[in-house]
């Protein structure tokens, strides 16, 4: 054997342990993959794919996208949602007259324009409402009672 094979043969070796090892031990193989290719982060992603594939490991599924999801800077799905309907669990005004709906599911929307002080929805009482995408971009929320759509973008 050449020097060449015997080289070839031995990165080979070396390469099936490190993934048989990271297959038993995933937290293992993060760190390999983290201090060989540490400054080099395409390489870094490029072991770590390696790693998971030879585990046998899968991402994990993402939640199906909810409406205003686009609007959330941590994440972004690939489809969107054109319309749903939400309780409204908590209003509250700010002294600039913007709503904070607090949603029963945990959603955060904010009114992106001033409620005149008469037609505010009452704090401690909860809505039933439907909020739209807006044929021009942006989101409408239509509470059910109220006279007059708001003006909405999600913060959470």
């Amino acid at each position: 054997m050449n020097t060449l094979t015997r080289y070839v043969l031995a990165q080979c070796l070396l390469l099936s342990a490190a993934l048989a090892h990271a297959a038993a031990d995933p937290g293992a193989a993060i760190a390999d993959c983290r201090a060989k290719f540490a400054d080099h982060p395409p390489e870094h992603i490029a072991c770590l794919e390696r790693a998971l594939n030879a585990s046998g490991g899968t991402r994990e599924e993402t939640a199906p996208p909810s409406i205003g999801d686009e609007q959330l800077k941590s994440k972004r799905p690939q489809e969107t949602v054109d319309e749903a309907t939400v309780e409204i669990a908590n209003v509250t005004y700010g002294y600039d007259g913007m709503g904070l709906f607090r949603m029963s599911d945990g959603q955060v929307w904010k009114a992106t324009e001033s409620t005149p002080r008469e037609q505010r929805l009452e704090s401690g009482r909860t809505y039933s409402a439907r909020i739209a995408r807006g044929k021009m971009g942006g989101y409408r929320m239509y509470v059910e009672g109220a006279s007059r759509m708001i003006r909405v973008t999600r913060t959470h």
